[in-house]
């Protein structure tokens, strides 16, 4: 299914909910992968929270997580983007509850990551679809984060194959 070719699903309170079944699986797969290789359980947070993951370790909550699941190599472009209103209720988050705040991206041929502290969010713009897909919030600030200040999540490799 393309992005753009998406059912609408409404929650039982009326709001709108724009993230499909291939989404939740793409991020689940991210998560399978974070959760073997940093020995941790990443729990999505409910359908509607304003922070979609978060990592668990002997029943402490130890970071916040934004994933993303990429459809093109890492250096097909430059910079990939976290959405304010994401990075806003990750880093009161994060300071909230003392653990750090990652953002990570699968992309076809490595897994990156980078906590939410390394983020310049001076280095933002207005981005989304100029096809409304979504909603009309779809356009939003977004911050742009350099894939080479990202770091590589070693021997991810084998597990995107």
């Amino acid at each position: 299914m393309s992005y753009d070719a998406r059912d609408e699903i409404t929650h039982l309170d009326g709001t709108k909910m724009f993230q499909n079944e291939a989404d939740r699986d793409s991020e689940a797969d991210v998560a399978a992968i974070i959760e073997k290789h940093w020995k941790c359980r990443i729990v999505r947070f409910g359908m509607l929270a304003p922070i979609d993951w978060f990592a668990e370790r002997h029943g402490r909550v130890v970071g916040l997580l934004e994933l993303k699941s990429r459809r093109h190599a890492s250096n097909q472009y430059a910079t990939p983007f976290l959405n304010v209103r994401k990075w806003l209720a990750m880093s009161l988050g994060s300071v909230g509850l003392g653990c750090p705040a990652l953002f990570v991206v699968r992309f076809t041929d490595e897994v990156r990551w980078v906590t939410l502290s390394k983020i310049d969010a001076c280095n933002q713009r207005i981005g989304g679809c100029a096809q409304i897909v979504k909603s009309q919030s779809d356009i939003e600030p977004v911050i742009e984060i350099a894939v080479a200040d990202m770091q590589v999540l070693r021997g991810a490799l084998e597990e995107i194959a």
